[in-house]
């Protein structure tokens, strides 16, 4: 199958063009400049260069492709909300255009649990209308209108839309885990307020499992999947727990203020020099928003099974090299 794969330079969009090639797939991997690619080219792959933000950089992009996998998306910006609806929002309708006019017959788009807003009791994967609560950041909102702005294409046009709402995503070669055990190492890292908020898992092997079983999946046409294990966790007891599986003290806690302090001034820094900020407000307040999911559909409609069911069996995999382990994907 010829599949399209946008963001492919990316931790999730990576780990994805290697798990599809390893099945025989050809892939069309879209990113944003000749530097990346350089970083992804391998045999099996054909680049495709584009910005997802401008259209006609885009002309092409869907031709002869069966299955896109929509991934490109950014989160280290300077202005959420600005540059997000650009990004986030409008360019995966551009992308979803370009795969309508070129014919792809099925388009799998990977959202966030918190277009329903902050909760703590597991939520099925009801459409965003239906949610009692609301986005409170604008990373969650954007995602929850190209949720909305994908379901009607499901239903107008001749392409298959699946949503899979992907829990905090973690796994050995995941920036997410990197940058947390180098601030770990370093005696730097300080959990955000009481850490008490809660979050559902998703390693990344279960992450490419659910990708895959949605793959040329009829009964998947139109419909809303949480991706993630079987137990949401309190945050402080995720970084406990990271902290004791790579040998290092558990960090201590920062109130919330003083990172926002800190969002800001790095979010500053970053437009001075034009550079990505390593966070903002936008993150910070998802980050310590509550959300639990409810996989029962994934399991009973796709066959999901979550290869880690807990982190407690999904962190020992962080202490290895990622080239040194056997991906169970």
């Amino acid at each position: 199958m010829k599949i399209l794969i946008t963001g492919a330079g990316g931790d999730i969009g990576s780990n994805l063009t290697s798990t599809l090639l390893k099945q025989g797939h050809k892939i069309r991997a879209m990113v944003r400049s000749p530097q990346e690619a350089n970083r992804i080219r391998q045999p099996g792959v054909e680049i495709f260069i584009a910005d997802i933000t401008d259209p006609k950089t885009l002309d092409g992009a869907a031709l002869n492709v069966e299955t896109a996998y929509h991934l490109a998306a950014a989160l280290f910006v300077v202005n959420p909300e600005e540059q997000l609806r650009k990004i986030n929002y409008e360019g995966t309708i551009n992308v979803a255009n370009e795969c309508i006019d070129k014919g792809v017959k099925q388009f799998i788009f990977p959202s966030f649990p918190l277009v329903l807003g902050p909760h703590t009791k597991p939520s099925r994967p009801i459409n965003p209308e239906e949610a009692v609560t609301q986005p409170n950041s604008y990373h969650a909102l954007y995602k929850k209108l190209c949720e909305q702005h994908l379901l009607v294409i499901n239903q107008h046009e001749n392409i298959a839309i699946t949503i899979l709402r992907l829990g905090t995503v973690y796994g050995p070669d995941m920036r997410f885990i990197k940058i947390l055990k180098a601030f770990m190492r370093r005696g730097l890292y300080r959990i955000p307020g009481d850490g008490n908020y809660i979050a559902s898992f998703a390693h990344i092997d279960d992450v490419m499992q659910a990708m895959v079983l949605v793959l040329g999946n009829e009964r998947a046409a139109g419909q809303i999947y949480n991706v993630a294990d079987n137990e949401p966790i309190q945050f402080k007891n995720f970084v406990f727990e990271l902290a004791d599986t790579i040998g290092m003290p558990r960090p201590g806690f920062a109130p919330i203020w003083l990172y926002r302090i800190f969002a800001s001034l790095n979010t500053f820094w970053a437009s001075v020099t034009g550079t990505a900020p390593l966070i903002n407000n936008d993150i910070l307040t998802f980050s310590t928003s509550s959300f639990a999911a409810d996989t029962t559909k994934t399991k009973s409609e796709l066959g999901f099974s979550p290869i880690y069911p807990t982190v407690h069996e999904g962190l020992p995999t962080c202490i290895a090299e990622p080239q040194k382990r056997n991906k169970a994907a």
